[in-house]
C-alpha cells in the first residue's frame, strides 16, 4: 500500500519534478523534458491535478517543481497553497517544457526526467516498473544513490499468491498479527469516505438503511456504489484527498478497503470477523492485480475491486469456499472486457459499479449454485480464470494501448 494525494499516475510526474527542483533547488530552472510510457501518459493526462482542479501534465510538472518536497514521494502534492497554484503559469512561461509518450518493450511503467538550470546544470531522474521505484538519477554525470530504491522490485516479488485456498487459508488462520497498519489504514479510508457522504449530503450511510433493508444486497450494493464514488471523484477531479493505494491504484485501494469495512457495519460484524474481511478484500485484490501489468489495457482497478467485492459478500453471508470462488467467477464472466481509456473523472463510476456489481455477483451465486460452466475465458478453477485475465491483459490486448491512446 502506498499513501498518494490525487490520482497515482500525476502524482508520479509531480514527484518526479520534485526531485529535480530539489537538486537544483539553488538554481535557476531552464527546461524540463518528460518521456513517458505510453500506458503512464494514458492514465495521467486527462486527471486532476490535486489542489488545481483541473488536467494538465504540464502544471503537474511545474507543481512539483514549486514544491520541490521529494520526500513526500507521491504524496507530493499534500501541502499544495493556493500561493503555489497562482505561480504556476508565471513559471511555465519562463521554462521549456517538452512531454513526450512512446512504448517501451520492457515495461509498461517508465518514467525519464530531465531538467537543466540557466547556470548549466543537468538532472536526469527514471521511475520505472513501480510508481515510486527510482532507478537512476544523476547530477552533471555524478550517479546520486539516496533516491533509488533497488530492493524495492526484490521486495515486490518476494512474495507471490499461487492459488485462492491460499488466501482462504490465511484467512481463517487468524494470524493478523502484524497487519495492525492495514486494519487501522482501512478504518480511515471507511471514515474518510463516510465524511464526504455527509458533506454531500443525503442518507446513504449504512445506518440510514431500515433493518429490512440491511439484509437486502440490491439496496446495501446500491449504498456501496455511494461510499466508493465519493472518495474516487474527488481524488480523480483534483482534490487535496488522501488515499492509500492498493497494487498501484488509489482507486483500488478505495474499492478494497472501504467495502469490507462497510459490510462489517451493515451486517453487525465483531472485530475479529472484520480483519478477517479486510484481510480477504485486500488479498483477493492482491491476487488479481498480480496476474495483470501494472499499468493495465484492461480495467485492472474494476476487475480486482470487483472480484474482492463479491468474495467478501459472499464470505459474510456465509457461503462456502466453493461460493467464494463462484461469486469471482460470476463477476469476471459478466465483466472481464471492461477496458481502461485512461484515467479521469468517470472512473469513479467504473470502480464503483464493479463494487455493486461484485456484490450482486455473489447474490447471484448464493441463490443459483454452478452459475460458471468453465466455458470460454472462464474456467470452472478460479485460479485459472484470473490466470486467463492476466493473459488476456498482458499478451493479448498488450498493443491495444497505442490504438486506445489515438482515440482518447
Amino acid at each position: 500500500m502506498t499513501k498518494t494525494i490525487g490520482c497515482t499516475d500525476i502524482g508520479i510526474v509531480g514527484y518526479i519534478a520534485s526531485i529535480g527542483a530539489y537538486l537544483l533547488r539553488n538554481k535557476t530552472i531552464k527546461s524540463v523534458d518528460l518521456i513517458m510510457s505510453d500506458e503512464l501518459y494514458k492514465n495521467s493526462v486527462n486527471v486532476g491535478v490535486p489542489g488545481l482542479r483541473k488536467s494538465g501534465l504540464n502544471k503537474a510538472l511545474a507543481l512539483g517543481i514549486l514544491l520541490k518536497n521529494p520526500n513526500k514521494q507521491l504524496s507530493v502534492f499534500e501541502s499544495v497553497t493556493h500561493d503555489d497554484i497562482d505561480q504556476i503559469e508565471a513559471l511555465l512561461d519562463r521554462i521549456d517544457v517538452s512531454i513526450t509518450h512512446r512504448k517501451f518493450d520492457d515495461t509498461v511503467l517508465y518514467e525519464e526526467l530531465y531538467i537543466t538550470s540557466v547556470e548549466g546544470d543537468h538532472v536526469r531522474i527514471v521511475i520505472k516498473d513501480f510508481y515510486d521505484n527510482v532507478v537512476r538519477v544523476t547530477r552533471n554525470g555524478e550517479v546520486l544513490k539516496e533516491f533509488e530504491k533497488d530492493a524495492l522490485i526484490g521486495r515486490v516479488n518476494k512474495y507471490r499468491i499461487h492459488n485462492y485456498d491460499e488466501i482462504l487459508d490465511f484467512v481463517e488462520a487468524g494470524d493478523f498479527d502484524d497487519l495492525e497498519e492495514l486494519f487501522r489504514i482501512a478504518t480511515e479510508q471507511y471514515n474518510s469516505a463516510r465524511e464526504e457522504i455527509t458533506k454531500e449530503g443525503g442518507n446513504y450511510l449504512v445506518e440510514d438503511l431500515p433493518e429490512a433493508q440491511k439484509t437486502c444486497l440490491y439496496d446495501l450494493s446500491n449504498f456501496l456504489r455511494k461510499h466508493i464514488t465519493v472518495p474516487s471523484r474527488k481524488r480523480m477531479q483534483g482534490d487535496i484527498y488522501t488515499v492509500y493505494g492498493v497494487a498501484g491504484s488509489g482507486n483500488l485501494g478505495i474499492g478494497t478497503l472501504v467495502t469490507p469495512l462497510f459490510l462489517s457495519d451493515a451486517f453487525n460484524l465483531n472485530e475479529y470477523e472484520t480483519k478477517q474481511v479486510i484481510v480477504l478484500s485486500f488479498l483477493t485484490s492482491v491476487y488479481v492485480k498480480q496476474e495483470m501489468s501494472v499499468v493495465t489495457v484492461l480495467c485492472g482497478t474494476g476487475h480486482a475491486t470487483g472480484c474482492s467485492s463479491a468474495a467478501t459478500t459472499t464470505y459474510v453471508k456465509g457461503g462456502s469456499r466453493e461460493q467464494i470462488k463462484q461469486s469471482i467467477n460470476m463477476y469476471l464472466a459478466s465483466s472481464m472486457g471492461v477496458v481502461c481509456d485512461g484515467a479521469k473523472v468517470s472512473c469513479t463510476y467504473k470502480v464503483s459499479f464493479a463494487a455493486m456489481n461484485g456484490m450482486i455477483a455473489g447474490k447471484t451465486v448464493l441463490d443459483h449454485p454452478n452459475t460458471c460452466d468453465g466455458i470460454g475465458l472462464n474456467r470452472l478453477s478460479v485460479d485459472e480464470t484470473i490466470r486467463n485475465v492476466g493473459i488476456l491483459n498482458n499478451d493479448i490486448l498488450s498493443n491495444a494501448n497505442k490504438g486506445i491512446i489515438d482515440l482518447i
